[in-house]
């Protein structure tokens, strides 16, 4: 399992203003000195992408898987529309470390060679120009993420799922309260009822994404797996009703039980 995280930096004078019309976070929290997570919505209010959004000094950082980019520069380049903007891929490596997060809060912490991410619990993710050797695999990481209920959007799942299914009200990136963004008025006439949630197996063979009750009816997305110790943690977007029965994948007999994520 390779990690294909992506991180894009947004330029110019306008580059605040514009990405708060784009996202369901509130920009103002990275002049506060904070960093947050978001969703970029399509106009139908379905999850493009769940962005990491880090204030820079030149900028404004954008973490994302890189499967899921090209919809999210494709929406978002063409919404520039004149203004003073440019949203570019660089360098930048993401990596996360093992041992406790030196922050509760969502904030940038300098190092010798990289910098701290604050707020992640369990594991201490950073920025940094260079690979470290000291990086958790993937997998150990994908599980460290699922564990503290950070959803994550591939471009095999874009498009499908509610961002008020995937936990972001509960992580700051979702605010009932906000308007004007890409997908806001649709969103205002959904109804959610699913909720982000966990099961753990002893491993997980299938590549599916959809899931099914005893019935065989559709009731939920797979959204990410990942190996911690003995067992597998698997992530997905469950329907209320099916929370806590058994539920299979398309192609495979074995039995996932989710437990909804709790809301911080």
């Amino acid at each position: 399992m390779k990690d294909d995280t992506l991180i894009l930096k947004a330029t110019g004078i306008d580059a605040g203003t514009f990405l708060q019309d784009q996202l369901t976070c509130d920009m103002n929290a990275l002049a506060e000195g904070r960093w947050t997570y978001a969703a970029c919505c399509d106009p139908h209010g379905k999850t493009l992408a769940i962005l990491w959004v880090f204030p820079w000094p030149d900028g404004i950082l954008l973490r994302l898987p890189r499967s899921a980019a090209p919809a999210f520069l494709a929406q978002t380049r063409e919404n520039i529309d004149g203004r003073e903007v440019h949203i570019e891929e660089t360098t930048l490596h993401f990596g996360v470390l093992a041992g406790d997060n030196p922050s509760t809060e969502q904030r940038l912490i300098a190092a010798d060679d990289k910098t701290l991410i604050g707020g992640v619990p369990g594991v201490i993710p950073f920025i940094s120009e260079q690979p470290q050797a000291d990086a958790l695999p993937a997998e150990a990481w994908y599980a460290a993420r699922i564990r503290a209920g950070i959803p994550e959007i591939y471009a095999d799942t874009a498009g499908h799922i509610l961002p008020q299914a995937l936990n972001l009200e509960a992580l700051g990136g979702f605010s009932r309260d906000k308007s004007g963004y890409i997908g806001h008025e649709a969103l205002a006439q959904h109804k959610n009822h699913r909720h982000l949630a966990t099961a753990r197996v002893p491993a997980l063979a299938s590549g599916q994404r959809a899931l099914y009750d005893a019935k065989n009816k559709h009731v939920g997305t797979l959204l990410d797996y990942g190996h911690s110790a003995d067992e597998t943690l698997v992530q997905a977007v469950i329907e209320d009703r099916a929370l806590g029965k058994a539920l299979h994948l398309a192609d495979d007999d074995q039995t996932l039980t989710f437990k909804a994520v709790a809301a911080k």
